[in-house]
């Protein structure tokens, strides 16, 4: 049975909370939200401010809708001066005893103040420009933890390194309110100024539409057509198709809410209701056979949403189907068509415009293998990346597209308006072998539960910049961590818009030694993997490699590398505002195991801040703010 392996790790299940909805349509929902804020999740410290919002903040996960990770306002840093970069401040402070959780997410920041939370020691924080707190909100911990009703204790599986009701996402910040959600199923909405609780909702709550024990959310919000949009779902392949578990009965969503209030205008749910399977499925892999009493399901969507406020369209990808469907005579499938796609929704009313699966047949749990010899596709082939929006030539004509990566080592690109594939970059197809089989030299990543394209990717409406992991044994073998399965390579590559030209590539060099003690390591020559979300601006990439625990910066016209900074252990992806470069700290992912020390974990965190030397115009603006 192999160690799980997820693209985002566990999960405290729960049972539900207090929130109370009325539904009054089978489409459109309202929640009545009161605005009391509980005393004992009421911030430590609070200021009376709204934030002012401009192009050089960075106020969600991808600084903008269009999902780019690029900040065009970004004048300060460039290629010239960026090698000078030098740590301007620390939270908490290195001579402070004060501690707090792991930064998974991309740190927010308007108006040079820094909103974050943790995937432990759950907390939500609010930085002022110099580095010290304005206010913390504690967010509620799930203690709970039973049965679900389709019968299977709780594994420990799902509890995984993370505390209960984590932050593994990035807050948005829109007038005067911060918007998160976590791992407990809840989403939030703050006063930007005072960290007082406007409102909660609770996704595992009863009456909430598609209410579910183990609703979890990891995908950032953002505003689209006056609603906020948040996206999640179950975990549940986890556990699924384990012994004593009868299938999953959860579906990935994206939900709308009133920002005001919290009330829920419209939820799109993915692929079809599961229900009771009769008789049972089974599903035969290398592994063994799998018996499923419900289905067909699919996981959480991970993937931050964009938004095109041109069409009113929202645009996201979805997960595995971590349930099989009813085999027919005219279908034989396992499968549904909802899984790893790339889907669009109309922003005011739900309603799916399209959807384009990328990688069919993929029905996958974390005890399966993840490669299946014969078929050759390799499994939890997901799209966690935001679809990207910008324009390319197709046929000599200006065309709006999407373009997203994904966990099979993909970048696609699609029509905008009818989800119709353009092309993509080349994929392995070969089998799981040590070292792999002839290739595709342009291929962007190797496929694997842990591997590909995972989130993160950027642009600057010219160049595609990819971050990528070699890891394509991993998640195949039986027995774990044999020769080869360890990653093997990271990278991040530059390609044009239209994928015709690969501008360049930066690969990491391998780590010479790994884990266990001085002298006698766990492994040597490990890849450094780039699994982090990758921030542009102003002719520079900044992105984070796990591996050797670095915050590189490269020339983003030549790739050249221009600076290197030790960080230790790390998984966040960069922010990027007004001359300043902003990184969250720690790392949990994936497994707590010693054997996986070629992700080296630690369950504390930090923000820190980077800049020129010397003081610049965001103290000046912090002082302003006091």
């Amino acid at each position: 049975m192999s160690v799980a392996f997820v693209a985002t790790l566990a999960i405290i299940v729960a049972i539900a909370g207090s929130r109370r909805l009325v539904c009054t349509s089978s489409r459109v929902y309202c929640l009545q939200s009161g605005a009391a804020v509980n005393a004992s999740t009421q911030p430590t410290v609070a200021r009376e401010r709204p934030p002012i919002i401009d192009a050089a903040d960075w106020p969600t996960y991808n600084h903008d809708l269009a999902g780019w990770r690029f900040n065009p306002a970004e004048k300060t840093l460039s290629p010239a001066n960026v090698g000078q970069l030098v740590e301007n401040w620390r939270f908490p402070a290195v001579e402070s005893k004060e501690t707090i959780g792991v930064v998974h997410a991309t740190p927010t920041v308007v108006a040079g103040e820094v909103y974050f939370g943790t995937a432990t020691f759950a907390a939500f924080y609010k930085l002022s420009p110099d580095g010290t707190v304005r206010w913390v909100y504690r967010n509620p911990v799930r203690k709970t933890v039973l049965p679900p009703a389709s019968g299977a204790p709780i594994t420990e599986k799902l509890r995984g390194a993370a505390s209960d009701s984590g932050i593994f996402s990035s807050a948005l910040v829109a007038d005067g309110a911060v918007y998160f959600a976590d791992t407990g199923g809840w989403m939030y909405c703050l006063d930007a100024a005072t960290g007082a609780e406007r409102w909660k909702v609770d996704s595992r709550e009863a009456s909430f539409p598609g209410a579910h024990w183990n609703n979890l959310l990891m995908a950032s919000p953002i505003m689209a057509d006056g609603k906020v949009v948040f996206g999640g779902g179950t975990l549940e392949q986890l556990i699924a198709g384990t012994k004593g578990y009868a299938g999953s009965t959860g579906r990935g969503f994206l939900v709308a809410l009133d920002p005001q209030i919290g009330k829920v205008v419209w939820k799109y749910d993915v692929g079809p209701q599961p229900e009771k399977l009769d008789p049972p499925v089974v599903v035969e892999g290398p592994w063994g056979k799998y018996k499923f009493e419900y289905g067909p399901a699919t996981s959480s969507v991970w993937s931050t949403p964009s938004y095109d406020a041109e069409t009113n369209t929202l645009f996201f990808g979805t997960d595995v189907n971590t349930a099989p469907r009813q085999p027919t005579p005219d279908n034989p499938n396992f499968y549904t068509g909802d899984s790893c796609a790339i889907v669009a929704i109309d922003a005011a009313t739900g309603q799916r415009r399209w959807n384009t699966q990328i990688n069919p047949g993929d029905m996958w749990t974390n005890s399966m293998c993840a490669y299946d010899p014969k078929t050759g596709q390799y499994k939890d082939s997901s799209i966690g990346d935001s679809p990207k929006i910008f324009t390319i030539d197709v046929g000599g004509t200006l065309t709006k597209v999407v373009g997203a990566g994904c966990k099979n080592g993909g970048f696609y690109v699609l029509r905008a308006d009818n989800g119709q594939l353009i092309k993509h970059s080349p994929v392995y197809t070969g089998a799981p072998t040590h070292p792999p089989a002839k290739h595709d030299p342009r291929v962007l990543a190797f496929p694997s539960p842990i591997g590909g394209l995972q989130s993160g990717c950027a642009t600057d409406g010219h160049t595609i910049f990819t971050n990528g992991i070699d890891a394509l044994r991993l998640g195949t073998q039986a027995s774990p961590f044999s020769l080869g399965q360890v990653p093997t390579g990271g990278r991040v590559t530059a390609t044009s818009v239209d994928l015709s030209t690969e501008r360049w590539r930066h690969e990491r060099p391998k780590i010479a030694e790994i884990g266990g003690t001085p002298g006698r390591p766990m492994y040597r020559d490990v890849g450094d993997i780039v699994g982090s979300g990758i921030a542009v601006g102003n002719g520079v990439a900044y992105f984070t490699a796990v591996g050797s625990g670095k915050l590189i910066a490269l020339d983003a016209t030549t790739g050249a590398v221009l600076k290197e900074i030790d960080l230790g252990p790390v998984f966040a992806g960069p922010s990027l505002s007004r001359g300043r470069v902003y990184i969250g700290g720690g790392n949990t992912l994936w497994n707590p195991s010693e054997f996986e020390s070629f992700f080296p974990k630690q369950y504390t965190g930090s923000v820190r801040c980077f800049g020129l030397p010397g003081r610049g115009g965001i103290d000046e603006l912090g002082e302003r703010n006091e």
